[in-house]
């Protein structure tokens, strides 16, 4: 994959979905199943979301014994312009 804008991201097929896991990190680290089963989506599709998130700088990976994803401080700035 090139490497795109930050603004092609939001152009891309997927950026709602993309928007709500960033919301749901905003309270905090949580794993691809935990947000597969309260966004009611496939694990694939939300482990496919979250390294095109992470490749733009969004989210980070904590690993453990688990990989927790977490939001960026880029990634809460743009979510609260994208707010308003």
């Amino acid at each position: 994959m090139s490497i795109l804008k930050l603004e092609e991201l939001f152009e891309l097929p997927g950026w709602d979905t993309r928007k709500k896991i960033m919301e749901e990190l905003r309270s905090g680290p949580k794993n691809a199943y935990e947000l597969s089963k309260k966004l009611g989506l496939n694990y694939s599709t939300i482990r496919y979301h979250l390294e095109l998130l992470q490749r733009f700088g969004l989210v980070n990976i904590k690993k453990g014994k688990k990989y927790y994803y977490e939001l960026t401080k880029t990634g809460l700035i743009l979510l609260s312009e994208n707010e308003k």
